[in-house]
């Protein structure tokens, strides 16, 4: 493969990242416009998918939008996934839990993703692999501020986060379906996000949306748009369009550097100085990236002794 491709590839995938590390921010102020969980998941997808059609039907990319009748199922499959289980449970995790849980719940995604990816897609799994995954996730632990934070586990809240992580990891599943099938990620992106607004529509209360931009129509519609630039549009073209040359399960790793972001949004934003623990998880979650990242020669599959 292309190095240069390989480099934006993960480049990519570690942007997208860094983006969903700001959802936190804008479900926890939109709920104080009480914006329920599907509310938000369904203005966040909607307008991500007004701005991606509009752009592919303005620059002639309406090519794009075909798909076969045989593959919906793997798009329907994605939109519900990513709209339902992945927005809809960690929009939810957030507010039932603290940020640092709902954040810590969301990281096991990446072990669902590799040990998926091994029999759906033949992706090998590494010492490195495993190494780097462990690593991530204690990384994301520390980095979350849930250790010493006194949180409280609450069982609902226990597995709608669990649930969020597995979103994740079937939306990554299926894309890596759709690519394999040779369908680009923006085809991949825009049928997400139609399929997963059109599933929350029954559940959207949309009397909010109406008096929330009345009453702060600037600021409300600013806040809707960023939201879904940020939390949407750019991060789920960026994350599939990394899937094209980065494995699903070291795609899934590397993302874990998005309670980062939070911690350092935190830090500019709002002065919140991490303490010295947070600091060593976030070494940790850079060292899982380094770790993914080796020379081909100090990759070792597990079982055997054969190179990557």
């Amino acid at each position: 493969m292309n190095v240069s491709l390989s480099v934006r590839a993960h480049i990519a995938v570690i942007l997208a990242a860094c983006m969903w590390g700001s959802i936190g921010v804008f479900v926890r102020t939109l709920d104080s416009y009480n914006y329920s969980a599907l509310t938000i998941v369904f203005v966040r997808m909607i307008i991500a998918f007004a701005l991606l059609f509009a752009y592919l039907c303005l620059f002639n990319k309406k090519d794009l939008l075909r798909i076969k009748i045989k593959d919906a199922w793997i798009f329907i499959s994605a939109g519900l996934s990513s709209a339902v289980l992945l927005n809809l449970f960690y929009s939810m995790s957030i507010v039932a839990n603290s940020l640092s849980l709902a954040s810590v719940l969301l990281a096991t995604a990446p072990f669902f993703v590799v040990f998926l990816s091994a029999p759906l897609f033949k992706e090998k799994i590494t010492a490195v692999k495993i190494t780097a995954l462990l690593v991530a996730f204690i990384g994301c632990v520390l980095t979350s501020g849930f250790i010493g934070s006194g949180s409280t586990f609450n069982p609902f809240g226990i597995l709608i986060g669990v649930l969020s992580g597995i979103g994740w990891a079937i939306y990554s599943i299926f894309s890596r379906f759709a690519l394999n099938r040779g369908y680009d990620s923006l085809t991949i992106s825009v049928y997400t996000f139609a399929i997963g607004s059109l599933s929350c529509i029954p559940f959207t209360n949309f009397g909010v949306i109406g008096t929330s931009i009345q009453g702060q129509p600037v600021f409300m519609l600013f806040l809707l748009f960023t939201h879904a630039l940020i939390a949407s549009l750019l991060p789920y073209i960026l994350y599939t369009y990394g899937l094209n040359y980065v494995e699903t399960g070291k795609a899934a790793i590397m993302s874990g550097i998005d309670p980062v972001t939070a911690v350092l949004l935190g830090a500019v934003i709002y002065a919140e100085i991490p303490s010295f623990t947070i600091a060593v998880g976030i070494v940790l979650v850079l060292l899982s990236i380094a770790l993914l990242n080796l020379p081909r020669g100090f990759q070792t599959f597990i079982p055997g002794k054969a190179k990557n």
